[in-house]
Order: structure tokens, then C-alpha cells, then sequence
């Protein structure tokens, strides 16, 4: 099932681990990242969000 996740490019650029409100939709209830089949984002930029949410995740912002 593919999940229609509404990300406008601006924030694409300025994806970072402070943004915690855009990363928690790529988030699940249980705290998992959800699989790039499902949200239907580019490897690049999927590899942009696995990354940031990581380190938010490290730092306890998340």
C-alpha cells in the first residue's frame, strides 16, 4: 500500500535532523522508518531522510 506523503521540494532541501516535524512522517506509531516502496520517495532522498532521522533519533529529539 502506497502512502501519499505530502512534502513540497523546499523542505526536501532543507531536510535535517532539527526538523523533526517533517521527519515524523516518515515515521510509524512503533518508531520505524517507513520502506521507500511505500512512500515512493527517490533512493537519494530517501538516504537524506534514513540519515537525519538517525541522528534525531541519537540526540533524543525523536
Amino acid at each position: 500500500m502506497k502512502k501519499n506523503i505530502n512534502i513540497s521540494n523546499e523542505d526536501i532541501m532543507k531536510l535535517d535532523y532539527k526538523h523533526t516535524h517533517i521527519l515524523k512522517k516518515f515515521i510509524n506509531d512503533n518508531g520505524k522508518i517507513i520502506p521507500q516502496r511505500v512512500t515512493n520517495m527517490s533512493r537519494s532522498v530517501h538516504t537524506k531522510i534514513t540519515k537525519a532521522v538517525k541522528q534525531a533519533r541519537f540526540l533524543s529529539l525523536i
